[in-house]
C-alpha cells in the first residue's frame, strides 16, 4: 500500500483555492481545454486523463456495471475474500463518520462499488448520484474522484469536492486508498472515505489509509494461514512423487514451493526466473478448474498429474507434478522402471492411436508415462473422441498387459441390476440369485485394467463402492459380509461436465479427487484437424479387411471436405461417414459427391457462404462471452471447445 504526496497546502484547501478550481472547470466545461491557474498536479493531470477520454463535464453519469440483484451478489461472492477482510472496519469508523455526514466505499479493483456502509440518510443521499452498489466509479467512467484516480495512479488519492472533473459528484469530498495483494503486490480493490460537504475533512485520508492497511493486514494473515495448511498438506503427499518435477501452487496459481527436479527442469528451460516464491506459474481466473491450471502452463512445460488441495468447488491450490525430471537422474530412472520412456517409444507403444499432430503428440507422450504408473487415471473428452481406445492403449502398454482389460459403459448401466452385475453377489443375495452366488465386472477386472466410460453416470450407491475399490482395492459383493482383495488399475473417462456434476452433488467429491490423480485430456477432433485424412485411410484399410470390396483413396475435394467440416461427433462420426462411403460409392476414388446427404452442408462453398459460416460462429461467442460474463473458462466450456480454441477465435474475430 503506498501513498502519494498529495502535495495539499492550507492555501490549497482555502475558499481562495476552491474559487480558482471552479473557474478553471467552468472555462474546461465552456472551451473543452485544459486551463490550469494553479490545480494540484494530481487533479490537473487526472483532468487531462479525461478530456482525453472524452468524458463530458457537465453531463457524464458513472455507468451501472451490474445491473440486477443476482449478478450483484455473483460480484460480491468474486470479492468475498475483501468484503469479509472490511467487515470490522466500518465498526471501528461508524461513529467517526456518522458525525460528519460520511461513509466507507469498498470497491473491486475496476472501481465499480460493492458495499457502502454509513448512516440511512447519507447512503440515500449518496444513491441519489449513483454511489451505490453495482455502480463503477473508475476513472474513464465517472471522471476525476478518489476511487478512480488512486486506480488510475496505483496509490493513495484525495479529492475535494469542486475537484470532481464531473458536476454530478461536486457535493462530495472523498479519499482513497488501494488494497494491494501481500505475495505480489496485485491490486485487490479499494477504500474509500466519503464525506457530503464542501471542504474534504482533515481526517479522511487517514481514515482511509487506516482502513486500508487493516484490510492488507487480515487477508495477509487469511493468506499465511491458507499457506501454512497447503505446506502441511504438500509435505504428506509429495514422498510418491519424489522422483519428478513438484510445484506447490496456490489458489491464485503462484508458486508457495518447489523441489530440486523442478528447479533442475526449469533451468533446462530458461525458466528459472518463473520459479521465485509467489509469481504466479499460470493465470487463474475465480472459479478457474484443475484442468484450467493445465492449460494454461507455459509452453515448454507438460503436466504428468495435478492434486488438488481440499474438497471444496474451486480450485483452492494444489500439488502439480509436470512431465520431466533431473536429465542426470533420468538413466536412472528408466533403468529402474520409472515413468520416463526412450525417445520414440510412446511412437511404437501408442501406434494404434491414429494422429500425428502436435496435440495427439503431447497426448501419446504422456499417455505412455501415465501407463507406467500405478495410480487412478482420469480422461476428459468429448463424447466420441477415442477414450476407450487410449484406455486400451494405455492397458497394452502398462505392465498389467497380461491382465485382462474391462470396460464399462455407466450411462448405459440399468439401475436395477447395477449393483448385481458390477459387484457380483452371494448366494441367497436376492430372489433368483444362484446359490454359489457370482463375482461382478470389478472382479473380473482383477489383475488388470477397469476402464469406466462416461463415469459421471454412475450411480450413487455404486460411487461408494468405486471409491473403496480405489482406495482399499477391495469390493463388497452385495449381501456379503467379506471383503475381496483386488489388484485393479481404475482408468474412468467423462466429459467435462464432470465438474459441475461434483458442484451439484450428483457425484461424490472424494471419489472425483481420487480419481483424477493422473488427468488426460483428449483434444477433439476439429482440433487436431491434421490427423483428419490419416484416420478416415485408417478405417478404409479396416472396411476393406471387413467387408472385402477393394481399397479405395480419397480424392483431393472430398480431402478439403472432411478437414474443413466441425467434426461434433468426433472420431466416431468420422469413422460411421467412411464406411457409408466405402460401401455405398462403386468408385475407387472417393470424392464429395460421396458424402451422406446431411454432411452434404460442409462441402466447399462460394466464399459468400463461408463467410457467413464464421459470422455465425463469431455472434456465438460473442453471446455466450456476455452471458458468461466474461469468463472465458465458462465460454469454453458452454461452446464445448477448449480454452486455447477459444483464445485463437477470439484473436481471429477480434473479439479481445
Amino acid at each position: 500500500m503506498q501513498q502519494a504526496d498529495l502535495g495539499r497546502t492550507r492555501r490549497q484547501s482555502s475558499k481562495l483555492y476552491r474559487n480558482k478550481v471552479e473557474r478553471a472547470w467552468e472555462a474546461m466545461a465552456s472551451s473543452g481545454q485544459l486551463v490550469d491557474p494553479g490545480l494540484r498536479d494530481l487533479v490537473s493531470e487526472s483532468w487531462r486523463r479525461c478530456l482525453q477520454h472524452g468524458i463530458e463535464p457537465g453531463s457524464t453519469l458513472p455507468p451501472c456495471a451490474v445491473d440486477d440483484e443476482a449478478r450483484l451478489e455473483g460480484l460480491r461472492e468474486i470479492n468475498h475474500e475483501l468484503l469479509l477482510a472490511s467487515q470490522n472496519t466500518w465498526r471501528l469508523l461508524a461513529d467517526l463518520l456518522n458525525d460528519t455526514e460520511g461513509m466507507l466505499l469498498v470497491t473491486d479493483p475496476r472501481g465499480v462499488i460493492l458495499d457502502v456502509s454509513g448512516s440511512p440518510s447519507v447512503k440515500d443521499r449518496a444513491a441519489e448520484i449513483f454511489i451505490r452498489a453495482g455502480y463503477e466509479w473508475s476513472e474513464p467512467g465517472a471522471g476525476t474522484n478518489a476511487v478512480g484516480t488512486a486506480i488510475e495512479i496505483g496509490q493513495a488519492a484525495e479529492v475535494e469536492s469542486v475537484e470532481h472533473f464531473c458536476a454530478i459528484a461536486k457535493d462530495w469530498a472523498c479519499a482513497a486508498v488501494p488494497v494491494r495483494d501481500s505475495v505480489d503486490g496485485s491490486l485487490i480493490g479499494v477504500v474509500d472515505v466519503t464525506t457530503f460537504g464542501a471542504t474534504q475533512h482533515g481526517h479522511s485520508l487517514a481514515l482511509a489509509t487506516a482502513a486500508a492497511h487493516q484490510v492488507e493486514q487480515t487477508l495477509h494473515a487469511r493468506e499465511l494461514a491458507r499457506n501454512v495448511q497447503l505446506m502441511q498438506w504438500y509435505q504428506s503427499n509429495f514422498p510418491r512423487w519424489s522422483h519428478h518435477a513438484l510445484m506447490l501452487l496456490d489458489r491464485k496459481g503462484r508458486i508457495v514451493t518447489s523441489n530440486g527436479h523442478a528447479q533442475s527442469l526449469f533451468r533446462d528451460h530458461a525458466l528459472l526466473d518463473r520459479l521465485q516464491r509467489g509469481t504466479p506459474l499460470v493465470e487463474l481466473e475465480r472459479g478457474a478448474t484443475a484442468g484450467d491450471c493445465l492449460r494454461n502452463l507455459p509452453a515448454q512445460l507438460r503436466a504428468l498429474a495435478l492434486e488438488g488441495y481440499g474438497n471444496g468447488n474451486e480450485w483452492q491450490g494444489g500439488l502439480l507434478v509436470l512431465d520431466g525430471i533431473r536429465r542426470a537422474t533420468a538413466s536412472k530412472a528408466g533403468a529402474q522402471g520409472g515413468i520416463v520412456g526412450a525417445p520414440g517409444e510412446w511412437a511404437e507403444k501408442f501406434r494404434s492411436i491414429v494422429g500425428d499432430s502436435p496435440a495427439m503428440s503431447d497426448l501419446k507422450r504422456q499417455a505412455l508415462r501415465v501407463a507406467r504408473a500405478a495410480a487412478p487415471v482420469l480422461m476428459l473428452g468429448e463424447t466420441g473422441s477415442g477414450k476407450l481406445a487410449l484406455a486400451r492403449a494405455i492397458h497394452d502398454a502398462s505392465g498389467r498387459a497380461r491382465g485382462p482389460f474391462v470396460a464399462i459403459k455407466c450411462d448405459v448401466l440399468n439401475r436395477e441390476t447395477a449393483a448385481s452385475e458390477l459387484l457380483g453377489y452371494e448366494g441367497g443375495a436376492f430372489n433368483g440369485a444362484l446359490p454359489k452366488g457370482q463375482g461382478g465386472k470389478f472382479e473380473e477386472a482383477d489383475g488388470g485394467t477397469l476402464f469406466l466410460d462416461e463415469v459421471g453416470a454412475l450411480p450413487a450407491e455404486l460411487q461408494v463402492q468405486l471409491l473403496r475399490l480405489v482406495q482399499e482395492q477391495s469390493v463388497l459383493r452385495l449381501g456379503g459380509s467379506r471383503e475381496r482383495p483386488l489388484s485393479v488399475r481404475v482408468i474412468a473417462a467423462a466429459d467435462q461436465d464432470l465438474e459441475a456434476a461434483v458442484a451439484e452433488g450428483r457425484f461424490r467429491r472424494d471419489l472425483y479427487y481420487r480419481l483424477r490423480v493422473l488427468l488426460l485430456a483428449i483434444p477433439p477432433l476439429r482440433e487436431r484437424a491434421g490427423d483428419i485424412v490419416s484416420l478416415a485411410e485408417t478405417f478404409i484399410h479396416e472396411l476393406n479387411e471387413q467387408y472385402g470390396l477393394g481399397p479405395k483413396r480419397i480424392g483431393d475435394d472430398l480431402r478439403a471436405v472432411l478437414e474443413g467440416h466441425g467434426w461434433p461427433g468426433n472420431v466416431r462420426e468420422l469413422r460411421a461417414v467412411v464406411e457409408s462411403m466405402y460401401v455405398l460409392s462403386e468408385n475407387d476414388l472417393l470424392c464429395s459427391a460421396d458424402l451422406p446427404p446431411d454432411l452434404a452442408v460442409t462441402r466447399p462453398a462460394p466464399a459468400a457462404s463461408l463467410q457467413t459460416i464464421a459470422d455465425l460462429e463469431r455472434d456465438a461467442i460473442a453471446r455466450e462471452l456476455v452471458a458468461q460474463a466474461g469468463n472465458r473458462s465458462r465460454v469454453a466450456r458452454a461452446l464445448g471447445i477448449s480454452r486455447s480454441t477459444l483464445y485463437r477465435k477470439l484473436v481471429e474475430y477480434s473479439l479481445e
